[in-house]
């Protein structure tokens, strides 16, 4: 990995709420030059094996991740597992547990939108997923498809935003265990997109916790924010990341290729993982 290349270590496909394969996004890689990436699907590791395999075929180095979900102080926060070992009992247990309680809650929200004379079959995007992980964003495409809604946007301000009629609250893993349980699988835990403006006090609580560095490359970051970010992290003896949070076109851009890292980084965070 050493040398001036590129990296982009926050990637979604299809195994979760992006739009690309793990073979296209590792092409697509290709395409832009990019060195490194990470995949890091939402509570899923189902891409990872198709992305490495396609990755050695090309000449990209393909980071095993994960991005999981959980809460502090009343809201939710995403830490990215990188650098894992697919095939940890203890990962495969959360991740498992985390994907089903999205398959529960996806039928609680159905059958919400059922109460205000909405027709969504949770069925039907459970068998298009075809055992990926599902999430809010699925429903509110069914709701655009079938006429509901005209936006994506739109579909949660008006059903399933927290206040909204078909709101469930997710079932999420506590930050301890998230990070013990990426730490048990020989990755380094990432406290994903802290925010665009700094809460000190949110960083702090996460290395605590066990959180083993930062994401200070993202989209909506200028120059200015990614500097404190990073400075941050160095005082917090923390490592620094970041990515695209590419989900393909299910979002307005792409994203993949607006954030490149640092290899440096890169092989500072290969030295803290487990």
């Amino acid at each position: 990995m050493t040398g001036p290349g590129r990296a982009d270590l926050h990637i979604h496909t299809e195994a979760s709420d992006g739009t690309y394969t793990p073979e296209e996004i590792v092409r697509l890689a290709r395409k832009l030059r990019f060195d490194t990436i990470a995949v890091t699907d939402h509570d899923s590791v189902a891409s990872i094996a198709r992305a490495v395999a396609e990755g050695e075929r090309l000449g990209v180095n393909v980071i095993a991740g994960v991005e999981l979900s959980t809460r502090y102080d009343g809201t939710e926060a995403h830490l990215v597992g990188l650098f894992i070992d697919t095939t940890n009992a203890e990962l495969l247990t959360l991740v498992d547990r985390a994907a089903e309680e999205r398959r529960v809650r996806l039928v609680r929200i159905a059958g919400l939108l059922a109460q205000e004379g909405i027709d969504v079959s949770a069925e039907e995007i459970l068998d298009e997923a075809a055992g990926g992980t599902v999430g809010r964003v699925h429903l509110a495409e069914a709701l655009v498809t079938s006429g509901y809604t005209s936006s994506i946007s739109e579909s949660f301000m008006r059903y399933l935003a927290e206040g909204r009629p078909a709101y469930v609250p997710k079932w999420s893993p506590t930050p301890e265990e998230c990070c013990r349980v990426i730490r048990a699988a020989s990755g380094v835990a990432v406290l994903a997109h802290p925010g665009d403006f700094i809460d000190t006090q949110r960083v702090k609580h996460f290395a605590a916790e066990g959180c083993g560095a930062l994401e200070a490359y993202y989209p909506t970051y200028g120059r200015t924010l990614t500097d404190a970010y990073i400075r941050l992290a160095e005082t917090l003896d923390v490592g620094v990341s970041g990515g695209s949070d590419c989900h393909g076109t299910r979002k307005r851009k792409a994203l993949f290729g607006t954030v490149s890292v640092p290899m440096a980084f890169v092989e500072d965070l290969a030295q803290r993982r487990g």
